[in-house]
Formats: structure tokens, sequence, C-alpha cells
């Protein structure tokens, strides 16, 4: 098998040469994949996992905050009595109102 190595326009014919540099890239594709399999992926893996978990920690936390806000409502509204909040939105009884003018 025939091989031909050209670095900066030279070929390369030393068979030592051709031999280290072939083992060389190996060497480096391999610690690539290494890195890649055996830290980067994990590392991605443990992020993503905690990013999961955190998101089902929210929503937990969101459903019982809901459900306890409800619970304390409910038990204001029966040992204090309903009551009852209105906002006056309509611009027109608002200036009704400050110019003195009172609707019956």
């Amino acid at each position: 098998m025939a091989m031909r190595i050209v670095v900066n326009g030279k070929e390369i014919t030393n068979p030592y040469i051709k031999a280290l540099l072939v083992m060389g890239a190996i060497i480096v594709a391999v610690a690539v994949a290494a890195l890649v399999t055996f830290i980067l992926l994990p590392v991605i893996g443990v992020a993503v996992a905690l990013s999961v978990g955190f998101i089902i920690v929210l929503f937990i936390a969101a459903v019982v905050s809901a459900a306890t806000l409800t619970l304390v409502i409910f038990l204001l509204a029966w040992l204090l009595g309903a009551a009852e909040f209105h906002v006056d939105r309509s611009q027109k009884r608002r200036a009704s109102s400050e110019s003195g003018h009172h609707e019956g």
C-alpha cells in the first residue's frame, strides 16, 4: 500500500517518519474520542439531569404553593367570612366622581 504524506509541499519518504505521523494521528484521534466519551458526555449528562430535576422541583413547588394558597383562602373565608374586593375600572365613573357628580 503506497501512502504519500506531503508536508509544506515536500513529500516525506522516510518510513519511520511516516509510521510516527500515522501513530500520532491515531493517538490524537483516540484521545479526542476518549475526551468526548469519558469527560464531555458525562458533564453534559449531569447538566441535563440537573436542569430537568430543577424543572421538576419548580413544577412541584408551584403546584404545592397553589394548593396551599387555595386552602388558606378557604380557611380565611370560613373563619372571617367572605370578603369582596371591587375595583372600578370605568373612566366615566372616575371622571364623574372627581368632578363631584355622583351616580345614583
